[in-house]
């Protein structure tokens, strides 16, 4: 005789259960924040003791003191690449938008093992004259710290993403002696929010990362500069034109980080040939300049000192740009934060030394604009001005800088983020697909045209259909609203039952519509946003909007309240869906898989296919379809079209080569 067991009922754990009381909650939170905060801290003085400890032993290499040095980064590069290759792909590259995937994708979680290869790699990059960062690796051990404390306490994604922005918060802290920028580098950067609910768990693990590592390591500004005390009120006006300079070369550095890292990827050579390849030019630019090699802040104080000329600066500038981008693209591991401010720096020292000499009355410490460039080019880059702002007021110790600096970083912010929207962090994971919401900046009816919603145009007059034609109709129609369209389809006027009321009451039911007097209709092109479309249903208090072409102003669809509801349901629900997917994808595999992205060509069996036909296998998820550089709101019915840029998640890694295969010769069902 069989049994059947019963089936257990599911209890929420009791640590979640507590965090549902409204007096509970902050209690809890704010112990487990002094908890990663501590373990952010000593992280932070481990993470540096491995950087030595690797530094100390590549001087022990025979070609150490030879021409042949210039091999070094290479062997460093290529032990690293073996580390992400093999064991942690998540620590490739430069950690914070690791953080931001896993946020947007995942709630949060990190792979434990990440805790572990996150100091490994990014120390044996920096230990062998890498051109990167201690800040990025920092901030992804930490937030990998806090991720797995939210995981083993069986906590919901919204506490583990809340426990990874404190990790990263800590970490920073900690490395720059800086408790204030270390928060809002967890609140701008990672969660791209300041809800209450967040600023305190954030800010008191900021403060306790950066204690723990003062009481060990003692309390020193990072960089540390002579009080200025007279600055002349001329400089605002200057460190704005050094701003609007800055912003652009932030996007020189974010476009260039992206850039050098597809180049590479694009070379079909192995991977620990790229690693090689990729150390060895940074070898040899550290031949011709030293400085370039890791973090740089020997320069930095050099720049901030005036202690350099003005060919020496230049020179520093493009060799540390090229080293870093060549580091980063040639899968090494480590920040790009810190190279940031060494290009800011040195662009800062720069410009202070050709106003000195063009008009030296006015410029009495050109050493103020080396310090505010430092955080300009970051501020822009990073699209996180109060972070820019905030480190360089607690590294230098002079907060006598405040207007100066701010004007510096507020003008580059807003320069960089007039001419693109995505930072440093956030472009490479654009470009796959995966857009980050950064608090209310970005909507999700920003990401859909209104030709993505819009229907063909239904019930609509002619100028000849009367009053009485137009009653009778509208009675019968779903919406009770239609348009007034002459023989050219351009729009006379928008008729409901309402605004029908007037003319009835003074005018015969025969009278033509085209003898009406209609109030001017708001109309809207098929290529704007729904974000638009929206302020307009709310400006002119309307419930269609005609659709029509740019050129002709022929209409050539409608757009209502309605089908705005709809196509933001089914992008969201879309979205919503696949990550869970993919969520589900990696816990079923134990894999943290790959997103692939598919240009279709008109070769493709898909081609002209609905979605529905498109089968992939299990270990596949489409994540986002892209048309013409938006993202397409999908649906069994969707035909797919040439060019068309499917988004697929594979897990796991194994299984990436027959997807693609299977891709370009697909079986239709």
């Amino acid at each position: 005789m069989s049994s059947v067991l019963p089936t257990p009922r599911l209890r929420q754990p009791l640590l979640q259960q507590w965090l549902t009381h409204p007096y509970r909650e902050p209690i809890i939170i704010g112990v487990l924040s002094l908890v990663i905060g501590v373990i952010g801290g000593l992280g932070a003085i481990l993470f540096r003791a491995m950087i030595h400890l690797f530094a100390t032993w590549f001087t022990l290499i025979p070609v150490a003191h030879s021409p042949l040095r210039a091999l070094i980064p290479a062997v460093g590069l290529l032990f690293v690449g073996f580390i992400t290759h093999f064991f942690a792909r998540e620590v490739k590259g430069h950690g914070v938008p690791q953080l931001l995937e896993s946020l947007a994708l995942r709630g949060g979680k990190i792979r434990p093992r990440v805790a572990f290869f996150g100091i490994l790699a990014p120390a044996i990059t920096l230990g062998a004259g890498g051109s990167v960062g201690r800040e990025g690796p920092i901030a992804l051990i930490g937030g990998a710290f806090g991720s797995i404390l939210g995981q083993k306490l069986r906590l919901s994604d919204k506490y583990i993403s809340l426990l990874l922005a404190c990790g990263a918060a800590a970490g920073i802290a900690a490395t720059f002696n800086a408790p204030i920028a270390g928060g809002f580098f967890g609140l701008e950067v990672i969660l791209g929010s300041y809800a209450m609910g967040a600023v305190m768990p954030v800010f008191l693990s900021a403060v306790t990362g950066s204690t723990i590592f003062d009481a060990i390591m003692g309390n020193h500004p990072v960089l540390q500069t002579i009080p200025y005390p007279v600055i002349h009120p001329i400089a605002l006006v200057f460190m704005i034109l050094l701003g609007l300079l800055a912003g652009v070369l932030g996007i020189a550095y974010s476009k260039g980080l992206t850039f050098s890292e597809d180049l590479l990827e694009r070379w079909d050579v192995p991977f620990w040939i790229k690693n090689i390849a990729g150390g060895a030019l940074v070898g040899v630019l550290g031949l011709l300049a030293p400085q370039v090699l890791g973090v740089g802040y020997p320069s930095i104080h050099l720049a901030l000192g005036g202690q350099l000329a003005i060919g020496t600066i230049l020179l520093l500038f493009i060799l540390k740009y090229v080293a870093t981008l060549t580091t980063v693209g040639s899968g090494g591991s480590g920040g790009v934060f810190a190279p940031s401010l060494f290009l800011g720096a040195m662009l800062g020292a720069l410009y202070g030394d050709l106003l000195q000499l063009i008009v030296p009355g006015l410029i009495p410490h050109p050493e103020i604009y080396a310090i505010a460039g430092m955080g300009a080019i970051f501020a822009a880059a990073a699209q996180a001005p109060f972070v820019a702002i905030t480190i360089l007021l607690e590294v230098t110790g002079d907060y006598q800088l405040t207007p100066v600096v701010m004007a510096a970083c507020v003008t580059a912010f807003v320069v960089h983020g007039l001419l693109t929207r995505d930072s440093m962090y956030t472009v490479k994971l654009s470009r796959r697909g995966i857009h980050i919401l950064r608090g209310n900046e970005v909507r999700p009816t920003e990401r859909i045209s209104v030709q993505q919603a819009m229907e063909p145009v239904g019930l609509h007059f002619s100028p000849e259909d009367t009053l009485e034609d137009a009653y009778n109709r509208l009675t019968m129609s779903r919406d009770h609203v239609a348009m007034v369209l002459d023989q050219d389809r351009h729009l006379i006027g928008i008729m409901t039952l309402e605004t029908m009321r007037p003319f009835a009451e003074k005018l015969p039911l025969r009278t033509p519509l085209g003898d009406l007097d209609f109030t001017v209709s708001p109309t809207i092109t098929k290529n704007v946003t729904l974000e638009e479309a929206m302020r307009l249903f709310s400006l002119h208090d309307v419930t269609l909007l005609p659709v029509v072409d740019e050129m002709t102003e022929e209409v050539v669809g409608t757009l209502t309240q309605r089908d705005v509801v709809r196509a933001y349901s089914s992008y969201t629900l879309y979205s919503t869906e696949s990550n869970a997917k993919v969520h589900q994808l990696q816990k079923f595999t134990g894999d943290a898989g790959q997103f692939v992205r598919i240009v279709l060509k008109s070769e493709y069996p898909i081609v002209g296919q609905p979605l529905s036909m498109l089968k992939l296998p299990q270990e596949a998820v489409i994540v986002s379809v892209k048309r013409g550089g938006e993202v397409v709101v999908p649906h069994g019915n969707t035909v797919l079209q040439p060019s068309d840029e499917l988004l697929i998640f594979i897990s796991p890694l194994s299984e990436v080569d027959l997807v693609l295969a299977q891709m370009q010769g697909v079986v239709l069902f």
